[in-house]
């Protein structure tokens, strides 16, 4: 019963925090046709914007579009995927994947470790 007490926490707590991973899509709108599909990406959540409907602030910091950004649940930028001369980002879906999950077990790890 010991164990199975401590395997029910540390699944919850690991799906707890599964959602505190972001990945941003932002793509201009004259771009579109080569937005990413990063349908498929599990233990984050995905959200697709505008260059156009942002701050300016942040319009200045990017310099390619589409970009992806992968942010931890603080905000804080993990990774990036950028587009080159072809407007399409050349990263695989394996790729951020991978990101998403060391993220994801460097976090749990993290919060196991202190409790």
């Amino acid at each position: 019963m010991k164990h199975f007490i401590y395997i029910f926490f540390l699944l919850s707590t690991w799906f707890s925090y599964t959602q505190d991973i972001k990945i941003m899509h932002i793509n201009a709108k004259w771009n579109q046709s080569n937005n990413y599909n990063l349908r498929g990406l599990k233990n984050c959540k995905v959200q697709y914007a505008l260059l156009e409907d942002q701050a300016p602030s942040l319009r200045a910091q990017i310099s390619s579009v589409p970009i992806i950004i992968l942010l931890d649940k603080n905000g804080k930028p993990r990774g990036q995927w950028k587009a080159g001369l072809s407007f399409k980002i050349e990263a695989s879906i394996e790729e951020i994947q991978n990101r998403v999950n060391v993220i994801m077990l460097e976090t749990s790890s993290r919060r196991a470790t202190s409790n």
